[in-house]
């Protein structure tokens, strides 16, 4: 009687087990972010390449935008604007 009771003790303590495990999704869904961090990460890699046209056209936008801040900040030579009034 008492083997009997260790039998299904251990089968019941088994079949719960594998229960909880069937139903916990923390793996699955850790899994799930780890797929799509990977996929982001191969995407970041593939637009933000060196030679790749995504970097050239940011290249040429940051070079235009510094060259119009340039035109903007440069000193005029006739020296209007520049809110002294000429008196010192």
């Amino acid at each position: 009687m008492k083997l009997t009771q260790s039998i299904f003790s251990a089968y019941y303590s088994a079949k719960n087990s594998v229960e909880n495990f069937v139903k916990r999704q923390d793996g699955v869904t850790a899994i799930e972010y780890a797929i799509v961090a990977a996929g982001v990460a191969a995407v970041v890699v593939v637009l933000f390449q060196s030679d790749g046209e995504f970097a050239k056209a940011m290249k040429a936008i940051f070079k235009r935008l510094g060259d119009q801040l340039d035109t903007l900040l440069k000193p005029s030579s006739t020296g209007a604007g520049t809110g002294t009034g000429g008196t010192a």
